[in-house]
């Protein structure tokens, strides 16, 4: 009897380890969607040249700066690229270049514009060019490689922004672009100071 007793708790025991372990959970499985939206950014600087000394101007003689070129440095995730425009906020035929009398002026470029550069020659008043870049320089700047070579091809500063240089795609790390500024006056020019900005602005390309 006490044998069978034995055998009957062994048996129940066994069936209840039984259950238990057929009825352990199974693993489950779900997942979480991330998303988000990369924002445009676009960071720009002037890296040289943000100060231009043309020293003493004798009139009739043309004077390029600066030596190490105003050095526009843009860094974008852009897509498309990106523009730089350029202007002076003064209507022609005056340039920025105004005299410590506040009220004449340096005039700007008599020939050439940001559609269409041409090399210096025989011009006065303010010019600028587009001598090197790191991206795609306009067939328009001319040939030259340096901010004085004879090969370059200069505008007229314009009184609005206008687009003066444009690279396409995406830009590795900081992209510049280098700029060079000629002046030069006729003889009856005001002796004295004259001093003026020009603005650069760097816009991203979204589409």
């Amino acid at each position: 009897m006490k044998n069978k007793i034995i055998l009957v708790l062994l048996a129940g025991l066994f069936g209840a380890l039984t259950f238990i372990g057929g009825g352990r959970a199974q693993a489950a499985t779900d997942t979480a969607t991330l998303s988000t939206t990369v924002l445009e950014y676009l960071s720009f600087s002037i890296t040289a040249g943000d100060t231009v000394g043309f020293g003493n101007l004798t009139p009739g003689t043309p004077i390029p700066a600066p030596a190490t070129g105003t050095v526009c440095s843009v860094t974008t995730n852009a897509a498309n690229g990106y523009t730089m425009g350029l202007h002076d906020s003064v209507a022609a035929p005056d340039s920025s270049m105004l005299h410590t009398d506040t009220a004449t002026r340096v005039t700007k470029m008599t020939n050439g514009t940001i559609e269409t550069p041409v090399v210096w020659g025989s011009n006065t008043g303010v010019g600028i060019t587009l001598y090197a870049a790191d991206t795609s320089k306009e067939a328009k700047w001319g040939t030259g490689t340096t901010y004085n070579d004879v090969n370059n091809k200069y505008a007229a500063i314009p009184e609005t922004a206008t687009t003066g240089h444009t690279v396409t795609g995406i830009v590795s790390g900081a992209d510049t672009s280098s700029w060079a500024f000629d002046i030069d006056v006729p003889n009856t020019q005001k002796t004295g100071a004259y001093s003026g900005t020009v603005t650069f602005t760097a816009t991203a390309v979204l589409s």
